[in-house]
């Protein structure tokens, strides 16, 4: 017998499904599914279900079925390793999104590397650091981080191995794999007099990103993702300023290569004195004008956020940022640095207009980004 409780938030439903899920159980699993036309997502957590059969796998997919041509689906979360198996073996993983169980850790103790706008990089020994989630983001978030970080790496990217799932309390995180290393953030806080060095590295890794094919059948397509941004912030704007940013982002040319877009000193660890990139959620393929304009967003100070961020007074940020884009230009054509120059404020936007529609569990956070949008990079658009 199963014990089945249920949580209804809008079009989701979620059940804790606890017992056996054979075939005599299944019926019971269909009776705790509501005949809602409104239902689109249903959750299932089996965290504390060890066992699942071809039955109560019947029930599952034909919820999905029912689900799915209604722009939603059936999603499994908290599976163990057995139960996991027998959902590869029948093909359902190819279907719907199945996560498993995370692994359990705690903050206390651990040194902390660096920090993003989603959040932290704690080390948990000398082999392994772990990129924790703000509270509220999505867990499917940290999933695709992990799908990214494997395509990454076999796509040549210098990304560390990504192998585990974790939790803290109510945060969702991702573990790596990475021996010895710090942070150039790190670096650059304990030697602030090496910056032209620091630049120099981070110059020559976005070189090679940008210089790395995407696979399409992975990545998706920044410049097409961006007009999605603009569109959902368009009741937030004036019409005259949506028309600009589409312009804006009209003009930036096509591409197929690799894009990180949370490129900075706190998600480059060193090994030895080889670079490599964490935070792979955002990969992407697109110009590099996304990861320049990303850079612009961290260490300029019209933005002003290099402080919070990496703890780096502003100051030594736009150093840092005019010696990183000296680095990274050296040898391209004329026409591609001045074609940054001329929209610098609109580069650095894009990194905010795609935050700020992820940040409804953190309203404060939120509003204080989307002001330096309204309040600085707009009218430097404009002017």
């Amino acid at each position: 017998m199963l014990d089945i409780r249920s949580q209804r938030t809008d079009d989701r439903v979620t059940l804790q499904v606890a017992g056996r899920l054979d075939a005599n159980a299944a019926p019971e699993l269909a009776a705790a599914i509501p005949a809602d036309p409104a239902l689109r997502w249903l959750t299932l957590d089996l965290a504390a279900c060890a066992y699942i059969s071809s039955g109560g796998i019947r029930e599952v997919l034909a919820a999905h079925k029912r689900l799915a041509p209604l722009g939603g689906g059936v999603e499994l979360v908290n599976v163990q390793p057995e139960v996991r198996r027998v959902l590869e073996l029948t093909g359902l993983t190819q279907l719907m999104a199945v996560r498993e169980k995370p692994r359990e850790i705690s903050t206390d103790g651990l040194e902390y590397l660096a920090e993003g706008v989603f959040g932290e990089v704690f080390r948990v020994d000398d082999e392994t650091i772990v990129k924790l989630y703000r509270e509220g983001v999505d867990p499917a978030v940290v999933e695709k981080e992990k799908r990214f970080s494997r395509a990454a790496f076999i796509a040549g990217i210098p990304t560390p191995i990504s192998f585990d799932v974790v939790s803290s309390g109510n945060r969702f995180g991702i573990a790596y794999e990475l021996l010895r290393a710090e942070s150039l953030a790190t670096r650059m806080r304990r030697e602030p007099d090496r910056l032209d060095d620091h630049a120099r590295l981070l110059a020559s890794l976005a070189r090679t990103i940008h210089g790395t094919v995407a696979d399409p059948a992975v990545f998706p397509d920044m410049k097409v993702d961006a007009a999605g941004w603009i569109d959902d912030l368009a009741p937030k704007l004036a019409p005259a300023d949506v028309a600009l940013l589409r312009a804006k982002l009209a003009a930036i040319p096509d591409a197929d290569t690799c894009v990180h877009f949370d490129l900075h000193g706190g998600n480059v660890m060193i090994q030895g004195d080889e670079p490599v990139v964490i935070d792979m959620g955002d990969f992407s393929r697109g110009s590099p004008l996304f990861d320049l304009g990303l850079i612009e967003t961290i260490y300029s100070p019209v933005v002003g956020i290099c402080e919070p961020v990496t703890k780096l007074p502003n100051e030594i940020g736009a150093r840092f940022l005019e010696l990183f884009l000296d680095h990274y230009f050296d040898g391209l054509p004329a026409a591609d640095r001045e074609r940054f120059e001329r929209d610098r404020p609109f580069y650095a936007s894009l990194r905010i207009l795609h935050s700020v529609r992820l940040l409804d569990a953190l309203p404060e956070f939120r509003d204080r980004i989307w002001s330096v949008v309204t309040d600085r990079l707009l009218p430097a658009m404009r002017g």
